[in-house]
C-alpha cells in the first residue's frame, strides 16, 4: 500500500516538478536577450584562418564600464575592417578589437559604455566549475539570422580536439550562433562560448564550445593589463588519439626565445606549484602557464624517474601587434612558429591570403607559399617590403616573386614559383597597422 501512494505522490508532484524547471529555463533565457548582442564584421585584409567578405554571429557583455563584449575569433575576425555589434531592438554601433587569442576561438571587443541600453545586464560567468556530463544547457544567438533564439541540450563531454579543450555539447550550434552563450540550465551561468559543429552534412548533436574556466584567465589578465597570449613552447610533444593521458617530448626546438631542458622522450608530469593537475594534452599547460612571465618549476618524468626541472614562461607577442603587407590583392606577413626552424629556416614572409579576381590571383599566386624574394632581393620587414612596393608601383613596373611551398617534387618536400606581378594599392595591414611605411 506504501509503495502505490509513493507512486501516487511522484506521479502528482513530477508534472508540477517538470512545470517549475521549464519556467526556471525560460527565464535563463529571458534573461540571455539583455546580454547577448549581435556582431557583424566586414573583413578587406584577412591573414590566415580568415576570410575576405562580410559575417555575422554572435556575442555577449561581460563588463559594462569597459563596453567589453566577448565571441569568437573567427566571428570577429583578426583584421576587421569594419566591426559593429548590436543589442536587442538595438542599431548597429561602431566596435573595437580589443584582443585575439592565438590558441582559444576567442575575441574581445569594446563598444563605448555609453551605446550600452540601460536595461541590459552583464552575462555571470561561470568561471570555477567544469560542468558536468549530462547536465542541461541552453545556446543563445542567432541561428539562420533567427534573432534571439535557444536550443536546448545537454553537456555530452569535454573533448581535446584540433589542439584545444572544448565543451562538447547536444545543444543544436548552427551558423549564427558563434559567440554566443552556452548557458547552464541548471543555474543560469554561462559555461561557454559557442563556437562550432563537427559536420552537419554527417552527423548530429556533435558541437563544441569554448570552456569559460579558460577564457576567465584570459579576460582577468587583460583586466590587470597583462598579455594573456600563450607562452612560448620550445617541445614538441608526441600525441596519441587513443591514449591522450600523458606529455611525452617528441622534438626539442632550439631557436625559440625560450629554451627548456627537457630531453626527447621526457614526460612533462605537472607544475610544482600545482602537483594535483596532472598534464594530458598541451592546452592543459598553455592554460597554466598564461600570465607568467619567468622562472617556473616543473615536475619532469625522465627514465622512470621523476624530477624538478625549471622551465621559462614568456607569452608570445598579441596578435594585435601583428603587421602585414598588402598588394596586388596579396596579403603577407611574418609568423612565428614554433617549427619555424625545420620549416622556415630563413624566416621567410608568408603569404596569408590571395583576393579571388585580384591581380595576384590572376598570376597564380597561392596562399601560405613562403616568399623567398622580390626582384631577386631577400626583405625581412614589413616596413621595408612596404617601401620597396611602393617605389615599384609608382614606377609602373612589376615585381619579380620567388616564393616556396611544401609539395613533392624530385627528391624533395618543396616546390618553387617565379611570378611576375603589376603591384597596386601597396599598404600595411593589421589591427594596429600604421597607415603609411617607416
Amino acid at each position: 500500500m506504501k509503495y502505490f501512494i509513493a507512486i501516487f505522490f511522484v506521479i502528482l508532484i513530477m508534472p508540477s516538478v517538470i512545470a517549475q524547471e521549464r519556467i526556471k529555463e525560460s527565464n535563463y533565457f529571458e534573461m540571455a536577450k539583455k546580454y547577448t548582442v549581435k556582431v557583424k564584421t566586414r573583413v578587406e585584409y584577412p591573414f590566415r584562418k580568415d576570410n575576405r567578405g562580410s559575417f555575422r554571429g554572435a556575442g555577449f557583455l561581460i563588463n559594462k564600464k569597459n563596453g567589453w563584449i566577448i565571441t569568437n575569433a573567427h566571428v570577429s575576425s583578426r583584421n576587421p575592417a569594419k566591426l559593429e555589434v548590436a543589442f536587442k531592438d538595438q542599431k548597429f554601433v561602431d566596435a573595437q578589437l580589443i584582443y585575439v587569442d592565438m590558441l582559444l576561438d576567442l575575441a574581445v571587443i569594446s563598444i563605448s559604455p555609453n551605446k550600452i541600453p540601460k536595461n541590459s545586464k552583464v552575462a555571470d560567468l561561470d568561471c570555477d566549475k567544469k560542468p558536468l556530463v549530462g547536465s542541461p544547457v541552453g545556446a543563445f544567438g542567432h541561428p539562420f539570422s533567427l534573432s534571439f533564439s535557444g536550443t536546448r541540450g545537454i553537456v555530452s563531454g569535454e573533448k581535446y580536439r584540433w589542439g584545444r579543450i572544448w565543451v562538447q555539447t547536444d545543444a543544436p550550434i548552427n551558423s549564427g550562433n558563434s559567440g554566443g552563450p552556452l548557458i547552464s540550465l541548471e543555474t543560469g551561468k554561462v559555461i561557454g562560448i559557442s563556437s562550432a559543429t563537427l559536420s552537419k552534412s554527417r552527423t548530429e548533436g556533435l558541437n563544441f564550445a569554448v570552456p569559460m574556466t579558460q577564457v576567465c584567465k584570459v579576460i582577468n589578465l587583460l583586466r590587470s593589463g597583462i598579455n594573456p597570449s600563450p607562452s612560448y613552447i620550445p617541445i614538441g610533444f608526441a600525441y596519441d588519439e587513443d591514449n591522450n593521458t600523458e606529455l611525452v617530448a617528441a622534438v626539442i626546438y632550439k631557436r625559440q626565445s625560450v629554451a627548456w631542458p627537457l630531453k626527447i622522450g621526457d614526460r612533462l608530469v605537472s607544475l610544482v606549484s600545482n602537483p594535483e593537475l596532472i598534464f594530458k594534452n598541451q592546452a592543459m599547460l598553455i592554460h597554466e602557464l598564461r600570465g607568467i612571465r619567468g622562472e617556473v618549476d616543473v615536475v619532469v618524468e625522465r627514465n622512470k624517474t621523476k624530477k624538478i626541472l625549471t622551465v621559462i614562461s614568456k607569452p608570445r607577442r598579441s596578435l594585435m601587434e601583428r603587421i602585414g603587407v598588402h598588394f596586388s590583392g596579396i596579403v603577407m606577413a611574418f609568423e612565428e612558429y614554433r617549427d619555424d626552424e625545420e620549416a622556415n629556416p630563413r624566416g621567410l614572409p608568408l603569404i596569408q591570403d590571395v583576393g579571388r579576381a585580384s591581380i595576384g590571383n590572376s598570376a597564380g599566386v597561392g596562399a601560405y607559399e613562403y616568399v623567398i624574394s622580390f626582384n631577386g632581393v631577400k626583405i625581412n620587414n614589413p616596413n621595408q617590403i612596404c617601401r620597396f612596393l611602393k617605389r615599384i608601383e609608382k614606377s609602373d613596373k612589376k615585381v619579380k616573386l620567388i616564393t616556396k611551398e611544401s609539395g613533392w617534387t624530385y627528391r624533395s618536400h618543396s616546390k618553387y614559383h617565379a611570378y611576375e606581378i603589376e603591384v597596386s594599392d601597396v599598404k600595411l595591414v593589421g589591427p594596429n597597422a600604421p597607415k603609411e611605411c617607416d
